[in-house]
Formats: structure tokens, C-alpha cells, sequence
């Protein structure tokens, strides 16, 4: 008893803890006005707003004519958003900014029960501190960061858990409570079947290779976590994997027959679950620079997405915990902790979805950060025992989490600002001692907001709006209106809207537009796959626009309002927005890059800089070689009225546009410069017989578009 409630102490403090820690981003971010709506402080992430437009659905029945959101009882956050929502009368905005800290920091749970497990609650304990606030972890669950991501690695430990406590004890009841577990997890975060796959896979070699064959209790594990793992209703998977339960519990079963259903059940979970199907398409979705389609070569949006970049060594290591040190540390503390304890290979798979980074990016290496923080302190812990000393049996432990924990701490709150300490540049690559903390800005700003909120009252539900994927969601959950890609429908028909986002002819821009659309409505499938095809077969894509982009062209009436969204954020990244149609994608031809920088601009007599890059006003030459073509001044009166000029300069070579109001400047092609998103956005520059201006904000450019 008294082990029960010093366990239930440790939860409670390390719960604290991690929970106050996620909590720092919102004390900053409380103080800044622009990153509320609605006296709500919004969320940093954009995935968000998806569960968010689905917990609307259920609750008001907005979103009806979206057709992302026909089946939302399948997102378990949207479903436990609404469920709260509606029970505890909280406002869906609060509760996906405050949700992701509640969620997450419930993943000292597991931990801790696993160190009780093995007789080392203080090494359980520690390890919850460690990775409660781990780099990776508070990076992708801290307050206002509303996704799945809450449950992506706290789900595992607890299936960890249940598994590890089976083994050890030969306890059917925790693979049935493991089994129940591993049929939520997917549905509670829907990219985690690949991790329960390999974490049951790897728990029947263990069982297999260091149990006995003759032992029931084998074979009466993989028959019942099997069952589990089918890819068939859930609902009848849980009834199965109950039933299975009772009746093994109840009835004795001959060994023979014992294997013989586990085998079956064993290959049912094989072939229902395309095991190696899913492995192989996560490898290749994310090490793939190009997405092929029956021959039209279209580029993989998870080749422009930063966190799914290859990213150095270094930077792995520190988000999974903390320093490259520790990385050492916790490699080590696992060989020791597999050493002594062998079923710990079940959580290898963890460890292996984590440096699966080095090819996917830093998404994964969440899934490793506990697994990492309780290998780093237990290699402490195996030190502590190396020492006769009874004094350095719990000192040891603490001094080594302190030494693991410090770069994850700075990490969120900063530490020693404006320190030139030599010795912090040195140690920086290995144990990093970050000066300033982990601060990201809300997905939209208030007067971004304040703009979908006024095209909700203009438009209709029924109405889409074409703009880049990044704003999807957001449209759907402030506008509620639908949008052609988003975040998670893209990758082809990103093609067609980097084409019309970037198009210098604006038939194309038009007729696209309203042939997409009537496509997506009519077909609701990704329509680049439709359009670029005849008889089953590519067509030269490049003629097939000349003839959408032609004057004659007659595009399709929509039955329902189009709009054109230009967001100024989406300067940032209009360079990648390009990558998408600057190619030849019946040949997979890159065409020459084009030139697009937009930085501060300053003035010093002749000369103008725009970052880095000097322009003489006097040669007018960029960087002393490059002929400046021409200058325009962009700027907004008190009214919100555009004012421009135009100064032509020479024949040939880039332009610059300089923004007044935001003391910018952009040096550009004449490819950038003609484009609609330029010329719309920028200029406000539009055929008149084709699109009709709804909003023009200096933040944010809304055009409909005329049938």
C-alpha cells in the first residue's frame, strides 16, 4: 500500500510539473493581442483546425457540403473535442489550446508504472520528468499545439507498458488491456498503426525466442494481440479480442490447438493489416522526391515541408533528448537496460521510428523521446548500483536527470540571454544551452482572422476558395467554406494550384480555377489525375493548358462561388509554392529556378539594401552586375487605400518592389512579377471582365471569380 501511494505521489508531482511546463508558451504569448480572437488565444498549429472544423460538424452541424469532413467519428480528437465541448459547456477554442498539455503530460503515467514494474519507481519517476518535457515531445504537444500528436507517443508507452508487465508476469489480463489499447491508439492518432505493428511483431520474437515453446502462455499472447492488430471493424476486433479473453481464461485449450490458432490468427493479422505494405509506403513516401502518377511526375510535398526534411545529426539527437550527449547516454542505458532486462526489446521499435528521422525528418523523432529519456536515466541507475556507497544511490540517478534535463529546459524557457560565454559556443554542437526558448506565433493573427470572418458572412458554405494548402484549415474553421487542397489533400493537385497562383495569363487563372472546382465537385477525387488524362493514358500537359488558358476556352459553370485567396504570408514561401508547376511533369524536366527575395529594406544615400543584397540606385545595377528593370513603391493611406508607382528603369534584368507600410522589399523576376499572386496581391491588378474584388486587406487579397 504504501508503494501504491508513493506512486500515486510521483504521478501527480511529475504530472505538475510537465503540465506547467507546456503551459510557458501560452505566459508569452497571453501578452501579445494580435494572437487573440474573440478574447481566445488561438492555437500555433495549423493541423488543428481540421479536428476543430470536424468538433463543428458534430456540434453544429457546419461543414456539411465539405467533402473532407463526410465521416468525422473516425478522428478520435475531433470526436473527444465535441464530446467535451458539449458536456462540460467549454468552447471547442479553448479546448484545443489547452487539450495538447492536459493530454500529453498524462505520458508520466506509463513511465512511472513501468519503473514500479521492475522495482525502480524512482527511476520510473525521473524518467517521467525527462520525457514529459523532451525537445521533440513539448515541441509538438506544448499548449495551443492541437493535433494527434498529444497521443502519438503517450499511447505507445502505455501499450508499452501493458505489454511489458504480460511478459514479465504472464498476465493474459494486461495483453487484453494492451490489445483494447492498441485498437484506440489508431483512432486516437491515425499514422499509428505501423508503431503497433512493429512493437506486437517484435513482443511475439521475444515471447518466441526467450520463452518457452512449450508454454501456454505463448501462444495464447500472440493469438489474442493478433486478433487486436487485424485491420477489420474495431468494434468487432474489440469483441473478438474479449471473447478470445474469457474463453482462454475459462476453458482449458490443448498446446497444438494453441498453435494452430495462433499461427492463423498470427496470418489473418499479417494479411488484413498489409503489414509490409504500410512499412514500405512510409519509406518511400517520405524518401521519394517525386510522386509518380501512371506516368505524370508530380513533386512530393514532403520534400518542401520543413519538418520533413533531412535534417543533421545533431539536431536528431537533441530533439529526441536534448544533446548529443545524451543521445550517447541513452544508447548505452539502453544496451544495459536490454542486458538485463530483455523484453525491453519491445520498445526498439520506438528507438527505430525516432532515427527513422534521418530520412523522414523531425516528425518522428517524437516517438522516441521516452524511451530515450527512461534509457538515459537508467544508465545512471545501473551506475548508482555500481557504487557501495548507499548515499550515491538515489544522488547519482538525480545529478544524471539533472545533466539530461538542463538543454530540454532551456530549450522552452531560454536560460543566460545575451551570454557570450565562450564556453557555451563550444559546448553547443554536443549539450546545448539554448540562449532564448521554443516561441512559435499563432497559425493567423487576429486581422487575418478578422478577414475569414468576413468572407464567412459573404459567401456561402457551399463555396470553395482556391488558395495554398498551409490554409486549408484555418479557412474551413474561421470562413466555413472549402478549399481545393489542404493539409491533407495535396501532393497532385498542387500542381494545378501552384499553375493558377502563379500564372501570368489570367484566362488560365479563371478557366482552371472553375474547371478544378467543377471537377472536385462533380468527382470528389483528386482532380489533376482526372483532367491530365485521356482513354487512361497522360496527356501532353503543357498543350492541355495552352487550350485551358486560351480566350475561347468556355470553362464549366460551378454551381456555387470560387474565390482567389492571397494571403501575404504566403510570400514566405512562394519560392516552394513554385516548385510544384516550374516543371515538366509528363518528363519530370526542372525548369530554370526563377529569383524571388523579399527582406527589410534600408536605405544609405544611393545605395538601397534588401537583406543582404546591395541595389545602386545610381548604376541602377543589383549587386553591382545585374540590371535593376524597374522600381515600384507600394503603400497604404490611413483609409486602407493602395497607392503605387512605377518607375521603369531598364530594358531587362529583376525588379524591385519596395512596401512602405511594411518596410520590405522584394527583388524579382518578370515570372514572379506578372504572376496573379503579384500582380493581384501587390497591385491589385485585375481583368475586370473575369474577377471581382471581395476583400482587399492589406494582409490578406480575396478575388471572385466572374462565370
Amino acid at each position: 500500500m504504501k508503494e501504491n501511494k508513493l506512486t500515486l505521489i510521483y504521478i501527480a508531482i511529475a504530472y505538475i510539473f510537465v503540465f506547467l511546463f507546456h503551459l510557458y508558451w501560452m505566459y508569452w504569448a497571453s501578452h501579445i493581442p494580435i494572437f487573440y480572437w474573440n478574447g481566445q488565444l488561438m492555437i500555433n498549429n495549423v493541423d488543428g483546425y481540421f479536428y476543430g472544423s470536424g468538433a463543428q460538424k458534430l456540434l453544429y452541424h457546419m461543414h456539411e457540403y465539405n467533402p473532407r469532413l463526410q465521416d468525422v467519428w473516425r478522428y478520435g480528437t475531433t470526436v473527444i473535442t465535441a464530446f467535451l465541448s458539449k458536456f462540460f459547456h467549454i468552447s471547442i477554442d479553448t479546448l484545443m489550446l489547452y487539450l495538447p498539455p492536459i493530454v500529453s503530460s498524462l505520458v508520466v503515467v506509463p513511465i512511472i508504472l513501468i519503473g514500479k514494474l521492475y522495482k525502480k519507481l524512482e527511476w520510473g519517476f525521473l524518467s517521467a520528468l525527462l520525457a514529459g518535457i523532451g525537445w521533440s515531445y513539448y515541441n509538438r504537444t506544448l499548449a495551443g499545439y492541437y493535433d494527434t500528436d498529444m497521443f502519438a507517443a503517450m499511447l505507445p508507452m502505455m501499450i508499452l507498458y501493458f505489454l511489458l508487465y504480460s511478459v514479465k508476469n504472464k498476465n493474459l489480463l494486461f495483453v487484453l488491456f494492451a490489445g483494447v489499447m492498441a485498437i484506440i491508439y489508431p483512432w486516437a492518432y491515425e499514422q499509428g498503426l505501423s508503431i503497433v505493428y512493429a512493437m506486437g511483431i517484435m513482443a511475439f520474437l521475444y515471447l518466441l525466442l526467450f520463452n518457452s515453446l512449450k508454454d501456454e502462455f505463448t501462444y495464447k499472447f500472440i493469438l489474442l494481440f493478433s486478433l487486436a492488430l487485424m485491420d477489420i471493424n474495431p468494434f468487432v476486433r474489440a469483441i473478438l479480442v474479449i471473447g478470445a479473453f474469457y474463453f482462454l481464461k475459462e476453458r482449458k485449450v490443448e498446446l497444438k490447438h494453441l498453435k494452430t490458432a495462433s499461427f492463423l490468427s498470427f496470418l489473418i493479422f499479417l494479411i488484413t493489416g498489409n503489414v509490409f505494405g504500410i512499412v514500405l509506403h512510409k519509406i518511400l513516401a517520405y524518401s521519394t522526391a517525386t510522386t509518380t502518377y501512371e506516368g505524370l511526375k508530380f513533386l512530393n510535398v514532403n520534400e518542401t515541408v520543413s519538418e520533413a526534411g533531412k535534417i543533421p545529426a545533431t539536431i536528431i539527437f537533441n530533439r529526441i533528448i536534448g544533446s548529443g550527449i545524451g543521445i550517447i547516454i541513452a544508447v548505452v542505458g539502453y544496451i544495459l537496460l536490454l542486458k538485463k532486462y530483455k523484453e525491453f526489446i519491445i520498445a526498439l521499435p520506438l528507438w527505430g521510428i525516432g532515427f527513422f528521422a534521418f530520412i523522414g525528418g523531425l516528425r518522428f523523432t517524437v516517438y522516441a523521446v521516452p524511451i530515450a529519456a527512461m534509457s538515459g536515466v537508467y544508465f545512471f541507475v545501473w551506475l548508482s548500483e555500481k557504487v557501495k556507497d548507499k548515499r550515491f544511490k538515489i544522488t547519482i540517478p538525480v545529478l544524471g536527470t539533472i545533466f539530461l534535463i538542463i538543454p530540454n529546459i532551456t530549450h522552452i524557457v531560454g536560460c543566460c540571454e545575451k551570454n557570450d560565454l565562450k564556453i557555451f559556443k563550444y559546448l553547443n554542437s554536443v549539450y546545448p544551452i539554448k540562449s532564448y526558448p521554443y516561441l512559435v506565433e499563432t497559425t493567423f493573427r487576429k486581422s487575418e482572422v478578422a478577414v475569414l470572418n468576413e468572407l464567412k458572412h459573404k459567401s456561402n458554405p457551399k463555396d470553395y476558395v482556391i488558395t495554398w494548402w498551409d490554409y486549408g484549415y484555418p479557412i474551413w474553421y474561421y470562413a466555413n467554406i472549402n478549399t481545393l487542397i489542404d493539409g491533407g489533400k495535396h501532393n497532385e493537385d498542387n500542381f494545378l494550384v501552384s499553375k493558377i497562383l502563379l500564372s501570368s495569363n489570367p484566362y488560365l487563372v479563371r478557366n482552371l480555377s472553375l474547371l478544378s472546382i467543377k471537377t472536385y465537385v462533380d468527382t470528389n477525387k483528386t482532380v489533376a489525375t482526372q483532367l491530365f488524362f485521356k482513354d487512361k493514358k497522360p496527356v501532353d500537359v503543357s498543350m492541355y493548358l495552352l487550350k485551358v488558358g486560351s480566350k475561347s476556352f468556355k470553362a464549366p459553370k460551378v454551381d456555387r462561388e470560387v474565390y482567389l485567396m492571397f494571403p501575404f504570408r504566403m510570400m514566405r514561401i512562394i519560392s516552394t509554392i513554385s516548385a510544384f508547376s516550374n516543371r515538366n511533369i509528363n518528363t519530370g524536366e526542372l525548369y530554370k529556378p526563377h529569383i524571388f527575395l523579399k527582406n527589410k529594406i534600408f536605405q544609405k544615400g544611393r545605395y538601397v539594401l534588401v537583406g543582404n543584397v546591395v541595389i545602386d540606385l545610381e548604376k541602377r545595377l543589383i549587386n553591382n552586375s545585374v540590371p535593376l528593370k524597374s522600381i515600384d513603391i507600394v503603400a497604404y493611406n490611413n483609409q486602407g487605400k493602395l497607392l503605387k508607382k512605377h518607375i521603369p528603369l531598364n530594358k531587362e534584368g529583376l525588379r524591385l518592389i519596395i512596401l512602405q507600410n511594411f518596410k520590405e522589399g522584394i527583388i524579382l523576376d518578370d515570372y514572379y512579377y506578372n504572376s496573379a499572386f503579384i500582380q493581384m496581391f501587390v497591385f491589385e491588378n485585375y481583368d475586370k471582365n473575369l474577377f471581382e474584388p471581395v476583400i482587399l486587406n492589406p494582409l490578406m487579397k480575396i478575388y471572385k471569380i466572374k462565370q
